[in-house]
């Protein structure tokens, strides 16, 4: 398909939208001229990610920026994968759709992790491939970004600018330069950044970032949790100078700061661009030809002999002959840390109630006996529940309250239905006699111990009770009311009653069969306190179910 020329130039100065921000952005308008999402926590059902989305596109226009497209994985790019992507990119129509020239796992893993690529013609000609097939699927032409890194392949025939200046060319894609990641690495390896900055052709530089980093002595990390050090600032106003007026941001991804300190580096940003930008120095067109390398192990062969080494337990020694070289146990090291940081986010309360240690043992552990297998983190762990009954057997509380928080965590992301109002409901009765009227986010768990409280107390910063178990098993009730989820406890009547309404029942049908369990006597009064309750928790959906709707376990 054909594509536009040229980069667009310009649009100023952004940061990158993050959770902590999300008040500041929708209170009032920020002194900035636009936004970078990270596509791929905009890839859900829906939710209150996609309501605020929806609100700041409003005011701001927006840069999409993924994490997980893996262009460079051998097995090729999961279209399913690219289509969500296009139908998020369709919908708040962003500046330019971008992701990182990388992969991300061998397959059927997904390492979440952004590894480079060994710079060879196999490598280029496949990465070529599948950039022409995304472009193609998502309409529209791809910004790549370069990685930071800290291993090399031991047959690259190429350096990594001349990869990346080739790979555009062939594949007619555009360039996101990360600033931060050409220091990083050139520290790391040895190399001068300004050989780098001036290989690239200026005419595909579209976006520029800007980013802090850890710095180790004798090697340093991209980490996204620094403000922009003086050497990246150094070489973005020689970046300013090369390509001219391209979009620049800050990237901040860990110790956030207020939004003021951000405003305040992006400032920087605009001053130094005002300094020393330039127009865009002269393109000199010129074909790049890699060398074909010497090597007989295969792409895939190579990522999955990396993806081993990091998911080892331990990692051996490194060899002369081996494909890689470097510093491997840095990306070992970041696979478990960042899953071990996925786990405590999702099961917030279990994490506290077994301590940091402990809880952490067990998330990196799990980490390695399961790798996540999807493009998105936002349902990885679902098995942990079980890793914990199994270590646990004698701690019901403690499988029932990761359950709680798993059940609590999927809720938050779960699908958008409008909901029956209460005055609506009133005015007409038709509605309980229609089947599949309950919200779809709606889940039932049952429950033997004192959960509830436990998860309260923990909530609340209270004294944790004694775990004991109930005098009889009762049924939790799990939903998302607008964007926040919620849970009660249900008595056994009412428990049957939403349990039918679950399966697809109508409030007319629910009631005549709990009338046969003889869980209810037919008292209006009681019925009239249950529909009252699943109206005002928003858990009557005004539509009814479309196909593809499914209950939730």
């Amino acid at each position: 398909m054909a594509h536009d020329l040229i980069a667009t130039r310009g649009t100023g100065f952004g940061l990158g939208l993050r959770t902590q921000h999300y008040a500041d952005f929708l209170a009032r308008k920020q002194p900035l001229d636009w936004l970078e999402i990270i596509t791929d926590n905009y890839l859900i059902d829906g939710g209150k990610p996609l309501a605020v989305i929806d609100a700041i596109r409003r005011d701001y226009p927006v840069a999409m920026h993924g994490v997980a497209m893996s262009i460079g994985a051998s097995q090729g790019v999961d279209v399913p994968y690219l289509q969500r992507v296009k139908a998020l990119a369709d919908r708040i129509e962003p500046l330019w759709v971008s992701d990182h020239l990388c992969w991300t796992g061998p397959g059927p893993e997904q390492l979440h992790d952004l590894y480079p690529l060994p710079y060879t013609d196999e490598s280029a000609r496949h990465v070529i491939a599948q950039i022409r097939r995304a472009q193609d699927v998502l309409g529209r032409r791809l910004v790549l970004e370069n990685v930071s890194s800290y291993i090399r392949y031991r047959h690259d025939s190429a350096s990594e600018w001349q990869f990346l200046a080739h790979i555009a060319q062939e594949a007619d894609c555009l360039l996101l330069v990360d600033v931060n990641n050409i220091y990083v690495s050139s520290v790391n390896h040895g190399f001068d950044p300004l050989t780098y900055l001036h290989a690239l052709p200026a005419h595909r530089v579209q976006q520029i970032h800007l980013a802090g980093h850890s710095d180790n002595g004798d090697h340093i990390i991209d980490t996204h949790d620094h403000p922009v050090a003086q050497p990246v600032w150094d070489l973005y106003a020689q970046a300013c100078q090369r390509f001219g007026a391209v979009a620049a941001m800050i990237e901040r991804d860990d110790h956030i700061p207020p939004l003021a300190e951000l405003l305040d580096e992006m400032a920087i940003a605009r001053r130094v661009a005002a300094e020393h930008g330039a127009p865009p120095e002269p393109v000199a067109i010129t074909s790049i030809t890699l060398a074909p390398t010497a090597d007989l192990t295969g792409l895939a062969a190579v990522q999955r002999h990396f993806a081993d080494r990091v998911l080892a337990n331990a990692l051996p020694p490194e060899m002369p002959e081996d494909l890689i070289t470097g510093r491997l146990p840095i990306y070992h090291h970041a696979y478990r840390a960042r899953l071990a940081e996925v786990l405590a986010d999702t099961y917030a309360k279990t994490y506290l109630y077994m301590g940091s240690d402990t809880f952490e043992a067990h998330a990196r552990d799990y980490a390695v006996v399961h790798p996540p297998r999807t493009r998105s983190l936002n349902r990885y762990g679902e098995g942990l529940v079980g890793t914990l009954r199994a270590a646990y057997p004698d701690n019901p509380e403690l499988h029932e309250l990761a359950q709680l928080d798993w059940d609590l965590r999927t809720r938050f992301d779960s699908a958008d239905v409008p909901t029956l109002e209460t005055a609506a409901a009133q005015a007409s009765d038709t509605w309980t006699t229609r089947p599949g009227v309950l919200h779809p986010s709606a889940l039932l768990r049952a429950i033997t111990t004192n959960v509830v409280g436990v998860w309260n107390a923990i909530h609340t910063d209270d004294d944790v009770p004694e775990a004991v178990a109930l005098p009889a098993p009762a049924t939790l009730l799990v939903w998302r009311k607008g964007h926040q989820p919620h849970f009660r406890t249900l008595d056994a009547a009412e428990a049957a009653w939403v349990q039918a309404l679950h399966a697809g029942a109508s409030v007319h049908d629910a009631c005549a069969a709990l009338l046969g369990s003889g869980l209810w006597q037919g008292d209006p009064t009681v019925l009239g306190g249950w529909l009252a309750q699943l109206l005002d928790d928003g858990l009557v959906r005004a539509d009814g179910p479309v196909e593809g709707d499914v209950p939730t376990y």
